[in-house]
């Protein structure tokens, strides 16, 4: 069972030169914050993730080594669940046991209201045999937030759908709620971070979500709407996807492979398109951005709504969407996501690619190099799907460039 979530957060807003140092970061203790009162108690925060070991000794400066070794684990404790899930339960693992630093402020909920606020004041330690056995010491304040005090927007990204959430745009709205500061000056401080929240463009994330992509085996590339041949149509938002994608079908035995592509050469490949969002807020938002993917995005094999930051209050409406029309739902992070809801496998729609291949350059050349991939002989096929490769989003070759871009273009990570 997994209790507990959240990720690391730094944010450089390049619309005021300003920097925030420290991190803000909303936590659950546990379904329904069930643990929150006792870890406010005893001065902690916790998680579990099945992983009943201690993790002094793997405390990796890099979440892919954590997760390269405690994926297996994690997969064999809890029988059934898929590879994403285990890599989502242990990198959010890696971010409270390494993640998270001395002094980060984490908010979390009381199930009653209010949320309540603390400073992370230790290394990780481990307890055996307790709830959340994988624990860092927390400095409460005696000051408590409830949550109608917040505005619209810090209450939108602190009931984010998941159980990590990056509030750390808010935190001049965060830090004047701890002090007390009168309403006026919160929303005088509020308006001031929100124009910092809206910094990045929601193209800049496509770099971050094609590399996210990439760890699962999925290339990716972005369909630029202007270089569509369509002047006519006024609303191409609702005939082109952002992105599209496709994994192949890899076998190290060659002559399986032969066989597949002679007998299913559809299977050899899935192809997924991808609508993407900064963040859905209401019902009305979350309707109009999903049946616009449904609309752009059903001609896959799977089709997907992506955003930045959900309502969890629409985790309801999302489901019943889902479970109706078949467009799977994505969070996305800077350097992960989460399938909340998947698609539903289709056969391609090979009348709106006739389409997309004839009004969109980009869309054309994806297809006609997965073409050549698909249909190349063995000897060819490497040099096919290198070719392949290069006309593809490019990715982030380390952290280090993927902080680098998030500090530039004002992204939370």
């Amino acid at each position: 069972m997994i209790y507990i979530s959240l990720h690391k957060i730094v944010l450089r807003s390049n619309c005021n030169n300003s920097s925030i140092m420290k991190k803000y970061n909303r936590v659950m203790l546990g379904r329904g914050s069930v643990f929150s009162k006792v870890c406010r108690e005893q001065g902690y925060i916790g998680a579990n993730f099945d992983i009943n070991v201690d993790l002094s000794d793997s405390l990796y400066d890099n979440w892919r080594d954590f997760n390269a070794k405690f994926i297996p684990i994690w997969m064999e404790k809890v029988p059934g669940k898929s590879k994403t899930a285990a890599g989502l339960a242990c990198g959010f693992l890696w971010t409270i046991v390494k993640g998270l630093n001395i002094g980060d402020v984490v908010l979390s909920p009381s199930g009653e209201g209010y949320y309540y606020v603390g400073t992370i004041t230790s290394d990780y330690y481990y307890v055996p045999g307790s709830d959340l056995p994988h624990r860092r010491n927390v400095a409460w304040n005696d000051k408590v937030i409830p949550r109608k005090e917040m505005s619209q927007g810090l209450q939108n990204s602190t009931g984010s759908i998941g159980t990590c959430c990056n509030i750390s745009a808010y935190a001049s709205e965060i830090e004047a709620l701890i002090s007390g500061t009168p309403a006026t000056a919160i929303t005088d401080t509020t308006q001031t971070t929100n124009t910092l929240h809206k910094c990045f463009d929601e193209r800049s994330l496509h770099k971050l979500f094609c590399s996210s992509l990439r760890n699962r085996n999925i290339f990716a590339k972005t369909i630029f709407h202007e270089k569509s041949s369509s002047k006519a149509d006024s609303a191409q938002k609702w005939v082109h996807p952002d992105i599209i994608g496709v994994q192949f079908e890899d076998f190290k035995n060659d002559a399986t492979l032969s066989l597949l592509k002679a007998t299913e050469p559809k299977a050899t490949v899935h192809i997924y398109s991808y609508e993407l969002k900064k963040k859905i807020e209401s019902d009305y938002q979350l309707k109009q951005c999903y049946f616009q993917a449904l609309s752009n995005s059903s001609w896959a094999n799977f089709g997907y709504l992506v955003a930045f930051e959900i309502n969890e209050d629409l985790n309801e409406e999302m489901e019943r969407l889902n479970n109706a029309f078949g467009i799977g739902i994505i969070l996305m992070e800077a350097n992960n996501m989460k399938v909340l809801f998947p698609a539903k496998e289709k056969e391609l729609d090979y009348t709106t690619i006739e389409k997309l291949n004839n009004i969109n350059s980009d869309f054309c050349l994806f297809i006609t190099k997965l073409s050549k991939v698909m249909n190349a002989s063995k000897d060819y096929t490497s040099d096919a799907r290198q070719s392949f490769v290069k006309i593809c989003d490019k990715v982030f070759e380390s952290d280090d460039e993927l902080e680098a871009y998030c500090i530039e273009h004002s992204i939370p990570f």
